[in-house]
């Protein structure tokens, strides 16, 4: 029974809060055009077509703070009030000759662009957050599977033969960038030259897939299985893009030092690298 309550509380609520908005958005234009008349009728000796400059500021107002609904609304009412007030014959709704009639227009069309360009640049403001709003999120959930899955992504850009990539360790998952050989310097050194040949032939046959042990500043060595598929732009390579996981923690025994060149096994996994690779195009 609580629950239904506050559930119909909440529904009253943002339905007032909607009514109320409705109601500012289309009382302001009422505002603005008193607002732009008043400042019109103290500059009695400006000339006719300046008396428009207040009433084009008062409907982009509207428009901005209201939408184009709004706007479109300021520019009826600012179009009455300067004709009947400002426009001679004063009094009236009319116009006392072929340049008031032209002017009088002209101010027309310059609300009308001004408040359709406005409601664009706020459409496109909108969708511009939700834009950064979705990628924001997007990266939010990478970044939680890279900290729990112990999963980081990798890009090596051929252009600048700079490497960047995540790391899921700690708290926050960070971003780093290097050159080529300093990211090749945290690849364990029985491994190196393998995955430096490996990598070298991905960037002829396609993708790449190792596994490898990698130093991220602690004693011991992360195994972990590296994949990578090359990018192609008019049919040159541009970047290696891929994903390393950490298959687990592994500390040798002093004195251990296996061939590179023996198999690898998930389950048990010695220094070297397998890799496989297959044409994109």
């Amino acid at each position: 029974m609580g629950l239904r309550n506050t559930f119909s509380y909440t529904r009253s609520f943002l339905h007032q809060r909607n009514r109320l908005a409705l109601v500012v958005r289309y009382t302001l234009p009422f505002i603005f055009t008193a607002m732009a008349l008043k400042l019109t009728l103290m500059l009695p000796n400006v000339p006719v077509h300046s008396f428009f400059t207040f009433f084009v500021a008062a409907c982009a107002a509207s428009a901005y703070s209201g939408g184009a609904s709004a706007g479109v609304l300021c520019i009826f009412l600012s179009a009455a009030a300067a004709d009947y007030f400002t426009v001679v014959p004063v009094g009236s709704f009319g116009f006392g000759n072929r340049g008031d009639t032209i002017r009088f227009a002209g101010f027309v069309a310059t609300a009308l662009f001004i408040c359709w360009l406005i409601a664009r640049l706020q459409s496109t403001s909108k969708a511009l957050r939700r834009e950064r709003n979705a990628l924001h999120l997007s990266k939010r959930r990478i970044e939680y599977v890279e900290r729990h899955a112990k999963v980081w992504n990798w890009e090596y850009d051929l252009t600048t033969r700079r490497v960047s990539w995540s790391n899921p360790y700690g708290n926050v998952v960070s971003r780093h960038e290097q050159s080529y050989e300093q990211w090749l310097q945290m690849v364990h050194q029985e491994d190196r030259e393998c995955v430096r040949e490996a990598i070298d032939d991905a960037l002829t046959k396609g993708e790449f897939e190792a596994q490898f042990r990698i130093m991220l500043g602690d004693s011991q060595p992360r195994w972990v299985m590296g994949r990578a598929h090359l990018l192609l732009m008019d049919g040159k390579p541009l970047a290696l893009v891929g994903i390393n996981m950490d298959l687990f923690l592994r500390s040798e025994p002093r004195g251990s030092s296996p061939s590179p060149g023996e198999p690898l096994h998930l389950g048990t996994p010695k220094p070297g690298v397998l890799a496989t690779f297959t044409r994109f195009d």
